[in-house]
């Protein structure tokens, strides 16, 4: 879009994080509508949490040009099994009518319940994942979660990875 707005003679001024937030949420919308096509065609569709915590080796490896930023991936294939589907919180612990309801505690526990018992039994039936989840002390699906899977450092070193490739590839002119 900015070679087409130079082109033109119009201002090229998408290079603010709104610009990149915008563009995500375009990017984020087109790839799950592909998806569903896909899915509906018969393929199965892994995503990859690890195209935006690496955008910058993923931008490196496609030869991205300035201004491009991979914030979605995903694997496309014809399923060779068939995966049980992964737990999902019951629709009462994600939709929300007229307004944002904030549960009670109560309300909270009942709404993982399902979820933490599923998937601490996947978790404890991996010989190798029970012997780190022992080895660890962890107690609950919450603790495998924030301790040994999404630690608050990985998250820091991934969004330290995202911010600077959004200053190299020039999406941080926020003045």
């Amino acid at each position: 879009m900015r070679k087409w707005l130079s082109l033109k003679d119009a201002p090229v001024h998408f290079d603010n994080f709104m610009s990149f937030m915008i563009g995500t949420i375009d990017a984020t919308l087109a790839a799950q509508n592909c998806a569903l096509a896909a899915e509906n065609a018969g393929l199965g569709v892994c995503y990859m949490g690890s195209t935006l915590a690496n955008c910058d080796q993923v931008g490196e490896l496609l030869n991205l040009p300035p201004n491009i930023v991979p914030v979605v991936g995903y694997s496309l294939g014809y399923p060779a099994e068939k995966p049980a589907q992964r737990d999902r919180l019951p629709k009462r612990g994600i939709v929300h009518y007229d307004q944002y309801r904030d549960y009670s505690d109560k309300e909270i526990l009942e709404i993982y319940k399902e979820r933490d018992e599923k998937g601490w039994k996947r978790y404890m039936d991996i010989p190798k994942l029970k012997e780190m989840i022992e080895r660890l002390g962890l107690k609950n699906l919450a603790q495998i979660y924030t301790i040994a899977k999404y630690t608050k450092e990985s998250h820091h070193e991934f969004s330290q990875t995202v911010l600077n490739y959004l200053e190299m590839q020039n999406f941080m002119n926020n003045e």
